[in-house]
């Protein structure tokens, strides 16, 4: 009779424990958009004039893109000359990440899309994570590389919360 209350009362707490690690990974009240403030770096040498993300899904060493790259995250004529920053809401579930790369005003008035340059050797897979809360900032450095002699992304941040 002993090892049979033993048993049930193993049971019981086994299964309240399985129940507690579902609901960790199954919760209803996570997110499925995340609020970013994303940010042109004040030390930037360029106005950042185009943004484009791609979902990357869940964090897995094997995981490719999802789907295509989107449009312009900037509105018509929206810019981010350096310092400058912007807010917008992305279709990222908790838990996951996007992508994104840049174009930005060479000085001359002509939009280059940095990963389309020649020589380009700067930062790519540029993240936007989505865990540790809803809202997340994101800085991003534009600099010019004389060894490639192209504009390049030279630092990035991203970090959970909206920096004031």
């Amino acid at each position: 009779m002993k090892k049979l209350v033993i048993l049930v009362a193993f049971i019981a707490t086994s299964m309240a424990t399985f129940t507690s690690c579902e609901d960790l990974f199954n919760n209803d009240d996570e997110k499925d958009t995340l609020y970013v403030k994303f940010e042109n770096d004040p030390s930037s040498a360029y106005t950042i004039t185009n943004i484009q993300i791609r979902s990357r899904g869940k964090v897995d060493a094997e995981n490719q893109p999802i789907g295509e790259w989107s449009s312009n995250l900037l509105g018509t004529g929206e810019t981010l000359s350096p310092g400058a920053h912007t807010f917008f809401t992305l279709e990222i579930p908790s838990g996951e990440w996007a992508e994104y790369r840049l174009g930005v005003n060479n000085g001359n008035g002509t939009e280059v899309m940095l990963y389309d340059q020649p020589n380009y050797d700067g930062m790519a897979d540029l993240p936007i994570t989505h865990w540790g809360g809803d809202d997340r900032t994101v800085s991003v450095l534009v600099t010019f590389d004389n060894d490639t002699q192209t504009i390049t992304v030279n630092g990035w941040s991203d970090w959970v919360g909206i920096d004031e």
